[in-house]
């Protein structure tokens, strides 16, 4: 039987990646099955959590005819299976981001039940990273990816990870610390590669933070879209041409400031502890502030002067709708 690697995470830490690689080079050396249904995404977490996850699927029902749901649970959990008897000496490799979050003790239990007769060998691998660049990225995804449009941190416990101690035996769960600098050339696609044990692939960049003048312009359009009751015609052009288009390398990164972030972190340290303890280093860094750095919803809103002219200009290569959306947000 085959050996299966299962990487639950964390997000933010570089996991899209990661599997966008890993889907491109199946066959290489590891098996990295389709979950879900077409059109299939790199990751496996829409199909992962719709078959393992109770809390998502009983979400996944609302609006949802119940049969197809199950139907992509049993086709997902076939493709497993097949990956398994096929696979010969190369790992099965799934990757769900999610499943640190999502999946309940309950679940877990149930997932072990379900993979432990299929493979000799299972390894649990996720990335853990420091607090303060968590929230912040995390924030930057929610505006960006999520239509958040209110000014609130949140907080993901480590601690999730310890349902994956009791249920696989903490043994067969390995968490790396997430550091880039540590990396070889800093490429996270590398070390999973590597620490797995399966041949390098290509890796595939994906999801770059975003200038802080678009963050600012898309949490606008956010809080517009939501004063409005919801979608509003152009919004996801305006979004996603922001996102691929505008030149982000002209302005700093978006960054939260340390003032803003460290409370939510103080308000956690036994959390913080366990989890050091966990992997035995310290997720604790000095984080000094940059003049760039947001500290407010108010300093989030704002947009000086040159960056509110070039995200004018740039308005001019949307689509009409969008256009007037980005166009009116800017003016407010």
């Amino acid at each position: 039987m085959a050996k299966l690697i299962l990487h639950i995470g964390m997000n933010k830490t570089g996991s899209t990646a990661i599997q966008s690689s890993l889907a491109a080079a199946s066959g290489a050396g590891y098996v990295y099955p389709r979950l879900g249904e077409p059109p299939y995404k790199p990751h496996h977490e829409d199909g992962f959590d719709q078959t393992f996850s109770s809390e998502r699927f009983q979400r996944s029902l609302l609006g949802t005819d119940l049969l197809r749901i199950r139907d992509i649970a049993a086709v997902s959990k076939d493709r497993i299976r097949k990956a398994a008897a096929e696979a010969g000496d190369n790992p099965v490799i799934l990757s769900s981001e999610g499943a640190y979050r999502y999946l309940t003790v309950d679940d877990v239990k149930a997932l072990h039940q379900f993979v432990q007769p299929l493979f000799d060998e299972i390894h649990l691998v996720a990335y853990v990273r420091e607090p303060f660049g968590f929230i912040s990225a995390g924030f930057h995804n929610w505006i960006k990816g999520h239509g958040l449009a209110t000014f609130s941190l949140e907080y993901q416990p480590y601690r999730r990870f310890e349902k994956f101690d009791q249920v696989f035996g903490r043994d067969s769960v390995h968490l790396w610390k997430y550091d880039r600098s540590s990396f070889p050339n800093g490429d996270i696609v590398a070390h999973f590669c590597a620490s797995v044990g399966i041949p390098p692939v290509e890796s595939e960049a994906v999801n770059v933070t975003l200038c802080r003048p678009a963050v600012s312009a898309i949490y606008r359009l956010n809080r517009l879209a939501a004063e409005a009751g919801g979608d509003l015609p152009g919004l996801r052009s305006a979004r996603k041409g922001i996102i691929r288009g505008f030149p982000h390398g002209d302005w700093p990164k978006f960054r939260l400031s340390p003032q803003v972030i460290m409370p939510v972190i103080d308000r956690h340290a036994a959390d913080l502890e366990w989890i050091e303890e966990r992997i035995g280093c310290s997720l604790r860094h000095d984080y000094p502030p940059h003049d760039t750095d947001v500290r407010s919803e108010a300093d989030l809103l704002h947009i000086g002067q040159n960056a509110r002219n070039q995200l004018d200009a740039f308005a001019k290569t949307l689509p009409p709708k969008a256009k007037r959306l980005l166009r009116q947000v800017l003016a407010a």
